[in-house]
């Protein structure tokens, strides 16, 4: 039979398991929160490389293509065709609006993009073409690298039955700026060129649900036409 003291350790253990219990998921939900990525404002500071990394999609994978200015990175591409894909280190996301601002300081031949969800299982890309044949023009795609494996070309447009859209909207020659944005939400995406929404489709949205979570960045490429200086000036998350 339980004595009253008995009792009171009973109650006191009781309680002690309990509570740790309770920090112990309150330990574990702070911890995944802080592993989810946060909305920050990219301020091109000294540290810059301890949040973000580079990847050479086309082009030499030890070349010097970047360089760290004063409020901006800077891809420096040469005259061969060249990729090159800046993204979070640290941060992953799911539902996220990317936002970047690019300045075309001088280029024959060039596009850039900004990215959501990306991994090496791969990702989703809004791409404008500011130099070249293309000028004027946007896309929304993804990357299959399964496609890439098969030597097929690893892009798939969000809009079938048309390769690439013309706007008005997109601001073109040399040291003219484009802000792109990205809102990748469930299955839905949302693009903007300097503030207006693209709505070629009749909701004005695009869907996909191939990807679910990854890092958030943005990328320049040339085409082998000469030489190409764009910057990016601003680089914000938020939710979407």
């Amino acid at each position: 039979m339980f004595t009253r003291s008995n009792r009171i350790l009973t109650l006191a253990l009781s309680i002690i398991i309990v509570t740790l219990a309770l920090t112990g998921a309150a330990f574990f939900q702070e911890t995944a929160e802080s592993e989810a990525g946060s909305p920050f404002t990219e301020k091109f500071s000294n540290d810059f490389w301890d949040r973000w990394e580079s990847n050479v999609l086309i082009g030499n994978p030890n070349g010097n293509y970047l360089n760290l200015g004063r409020k901006r990175l800077m891809f420096t591409l040469p005259q061969t065709e060249a990729h090159v894909i800046v993204t979070t280190s640290d941060a992953s996301y799911e539902d996220v609006k990317v936002e970047a601002t690019f300045e075309n300081i001088r280029s024959n031949e060039a596009s850039y993009a900004v990215l959501c969800r990306y991994s090496e299982d791969g990702w989703y890309e809004f791409r404008i073409s500011v130099a070249g044949p293309e000028a004027g023009s946007y896309k929304l795609m993804k990357f299959d690298p399964y496609l890439k494996n098969q030597f097929k070309n690893p892009y798939v447009v969000l809009h079938p039955g048309m390769d690439r859209f013309f706007t008005n909207d997109i601001k073109l020659g040399l040291n003219m700026r484009n802000t792109l944005a990205l809102i990748c939400k469930a299955d839905e995406f949302q693009i903007f060129i300097n503030d207006k929404q693209q709505t070629p489709t009749k909701n004005g949205s695009f869907t996909d649900n191939y990807f679910t979570e990854g890092s958030v960045g943005y990328s320049v490429q040339t085409y082998g036409k000469g030489l190409s200086d764009i910057d990016v000036t601003k680089f914000s998350v938020e939710a979407p």
